[in-house]
């Protein structure tokens, strides 16, 4: 399940440039189960040694200021949570709405509009083809003696580092199939406008907005639209929208 959240708040919500992990301790923060979080944050769901959130969270959308190290956001503002768990989506959007005292990076946050969001099973059933739009940048990469390789949409790998995250994804939620059908092909032509730079803390990690088209079918689709594309879905990146559809 998906969530749409709207805040509203007075004069200006100023945030670093590289403000994932805001809104990824804003999240965390309404699960009031210490257990449930401190599991969720610190494992997730384990695949052997690799470990898998199932969920992601997109950009904040609203109008800005970007200054040399900050954005500054003017009220309203929003982004989406969502998550392959429906009951953590459920959890989180009850403790945001009856939450009167949320702050994020010194701002006091209010909910004004809270919309859920599902992927529609029966209409998807025969489709095959997805055109989709990133909401958060899409982020896969090989690590070879601690040195972070990352994959831009246009190197022949990017879709292979894809698909093996996604079979991680597929056992994590018990979904498993080694010959699952998928392929993923960039539709904007190579340039630096969708190349992102980003700081989680003090980790730098690189992605790429655009669109893309993605062959599959609905299951996978479906924990792919929940959990996210690619990898650090739970640092706020690979979420995406539909915009378009085929069956071929």
């Amino acid at each position: 399940m998906r969530i749409n959240i709207h805040f509203s708040f007075k004069g200006e919500l100023k945030l670093p440039i590289g403000y994932n992990n805001f809104i990824q301790a804003l999240i965390y923060s309404h699960i009031l189960d210490p257990n449930k979080r401190e599991q969720l944050h610190n494992y997730g769901y384990m695949v052997g040694a690799k470990k898998i959130k199932l969920m992601t969270f997109s950009k904040l959308f609203g109008n800005y200021i970007l200054n040399k190290d900050s954005i500054s956001f003017k009220s309203p503002v929003n982004f989406i949570f969502s998550s392959y768990d429906d009951e953590l989506v459920s959890e989180i959007s009850y403790n945001l709405l009856t939450d009167d005292n949320m702050y994020l990076n010194g701002t006091k946050l209010n909910v004004i509009d809270l919309k859920p969001s599902f992927f529609d099973e029966s209409y998807y059933r025969n489709i095959n083809y997805y055109i989709i739009e990133m909401l958060s940048p899409v982020t896969v990469y090989s690590t070879d003696i601690n040195k972070k390789t990352y994959f831009s949409p246009w190197d022949s790998r990017f879709g292979e580092a894809i698909k093996n995250n996604l079979l991680t994804k597929l056992k994590a939620a018990n979904i498993g199939n080694a010959n699952f059908d998928f392929h993923i092909t960039p539709n904007n032509i190579k340039n630096s406008k969708d190349e992102k730079i980003i700081y989680f803390k003090d980790t730098l990690i690189k992605g790429y907005n655009g669109l893309y088209t993605i062959r599959t079918d609905a299951a996978v689709m479906k924990l792919l639209y929940y959990a996210g594309l690619g990898s650090k879905n739970s640092e706020g990146f690979g979420c995406f929208k539909i915009l378009g559809d085929k069956y071929d």
